[in-house]
């Protein structure tokens, strides 16, 4: 492959739009062959149906949940008003390399970056003050500013897919794949129809790979796919809460930065996540961000109402919580105050709140009355085993084994040599935890199967870094690493695919 053709590997989450929210079966009675077989309508999944669309190919998309995205989850019609979103997943892309100065990290999202500016998406900041490394990160915002949710992203994709003609089956499981020659793939869904594919793109995380490869047949069943196995996959936690009464904003004029109640592990270890310590999380832990949760300051002189991110990390603080999550499949889960159960943790939190910020609050004599402004509601959202589908977080290699971290995207694109069975998601990509790494090997993708690439996103990659490193760590946020592992951490142009 040619330096034109060169992926940048750089450093990089409600209900189905209507216009392409068909149910299993709408078209049974069509042909059922494709060129492209997509499993997985999340971010990679959906970047792939719209290019191979676009480029004429017969598109057919399979998803599992009756919703696009994946890990990009976006809630909207959140709060009493009905007009608040709550990002439940994956949020935030960096148009250009966006570093933090205390983890030596960096990340680039150009793929993504692109794409927004190709589908005429509007981005807001996601931080507002310019002195923070985050400010430079973007979310997708309306004409007005107003947060309108990561997924319109995907789910912009898909309407441009099906408008050139892709198909897309929601609610429909594909349970195996089997090839009788190297040209084409037949696809299996739960309903017994089957489906030939001239290529198949499983844009689906480890778990649900394995579980698909398992129960396939011939030749996939006798070969052992080894760069498949590499990752590791660990959980992460989002927690929101809603107050009509924004007090953290209306009396301490906290709108940047982040906060917690916890300190990391005094004892050293070369472990990816660093748990903490939860005794002195009391009573209940906190890790959050004054900037990362819609708000309205549409109340008298300007008062403000919304949510406030009360916690977004991995590790063993989410034992706290997940005892309190109804696990039904879904990673998200709406926290009433009608519920005894939920009314408890919301008292909970708030209580850690209020002591957190009790010194800021007694400075501005208004302790008393935060005491007394519960939160009315919230979102709690928990990627881990039991998410159906998904079954983690993030995902990062493991270390020594082969193929070597820096190397798993190009090994796990292919994974059955000879047969066009290929792989795109977050797990195997060059950007752990980020929607990047999914849809740079998307993008490898269609390479690979000879779909042109766009002008408008060859460009985009050109004006990033053309260096040769080593993959980039994922979010400081949610992962802390040793000294060592930071000195290694940087971001470029990466491996070829």
């Amino acid at each position: 492959m040619g330096a034109s053709r060169r992926l940048l590997l750089g450093a990089a989450l409600v209900a189905c739009s209507p216009s392409f929210a068909n149910s299993s079966g709408v078209v049974a009675n069509e042909a059922e062959s494709c060129d492209l077989a997509v499993v997985g309508a999340g971010i990679g999944g959906a970047f792939a149906a719209w290019q191979a669309a676009e480029a004429g190919k017969k598109v057919c998309v399979f998803e599992l949940s009756n919703r696009p995205g994946g890990r990009i989850h976006s809630l909207r019609e959140q709060g009493p008003k009905k007009d608040l979103v709550v990002e439940a997943g994956a949020y935030r892309f960096a148009p250009h390399q966006v570093c933090s100065p205390t983890e030596g990290w960096c990340v680039y999202t150009p793929i993504t970056a692109a794409s927004v500016k190709k589908l005429g998406l509007a981005s807001g900041v996601y931080d507002p003050d310019p002195k923070n490394w985050d400010n430079q990160l973007r979310k997708i915002v309306d004409a007005e500013g107003q947060n309108i949710g990561y997924l319109t992203l995907v789910e912009t994709m898909l309407a441009r897919a099906t408008q050139k003609g892709a198909r897309i089956w929601f609610q429909t499981e594909v349970t195996a794949l089997s090839a009788a020659n190297s040209s084409s793939v037949q696809v299996q869904v739960a309903d017994g129809r089957v489906f030939n594919a001239g290529a198949v793109l499983l844009n689906i995380p480890q778990m649900p790979v394995m579980k698909l490869l398992r129960q396939s047949g011939e030749p996939f069943s006798s070969m052992f796919p080894e760069p498949l196995y590499a990752p590791a996959s660990y959980p992460i936690m989002k927690l929101y809460l809603h107050y009509e009464d924004a007090w953290w904003r209306n009396y301490l004029g906290l709108v940047s930065g982040p906060f917690e109640n916890a300190n990391a592990s005094p004892n050293s270890s070369s472990a990816v996540i660093q748990i903490h310590d939860i005794p002195s999380q009391g009573p209940a832990p906190l890790k959050g961000q004054y900037h990362d949760g819609d708000v309205r300051c549409d109340g008298p002189a300007g008062k403000c109402r919304g949510f406030l991110q009360a916690f977004y990390s991995g590790g063993s603080s989410i034992d706290w919580y997940k005892s309190f999550h109804s696990w039904d499949g879904d990673a998200a889960m709406q926290i009433s105050s009608n519920s005894v159960e939920n009314k408890e943790l919301l008292a909970s939190i708030h209580s850690a709140l209020v002591e957190l910020h009790r010194e800021a609050l007694d400075a501005a004599n208004v302790t008393a009355l935060v005491e007394k402004l519960r939160p009315d509601s919230g979102v709690l959202s928990i990627w881990s085993q039991g998410v159906k589908g998904i079954h983690a977080g993030c995902h990062l290699p493991k270390p020594g084994l082969h193929p070597k971290p820096e190397d798993l995207p190009a090994a796990a694109l292919r994974p059955f040599p000879g047969f066009p069975v290929y792989v795109a998601n977050e797990a195997y990509g060059p950007v752990s935890c980020w929607a990047e790494g999914s849809l740079n090997m998307s993008c490898a993708v269609l390479d690979h199967l000879s779909v042109p690439r766009p002008s408008w996103l060859e460009e985009h990659l050109q004006m990033g870094p053309s260096l040769h490193f080593p993959p980039p760590g994922t979010d400081p946020f949610l992962f802390r690493k040793t000294s060592s592992q930071q000195a290694a951490t940087q971001t470029g142009r990466g491996i070829v695919i």
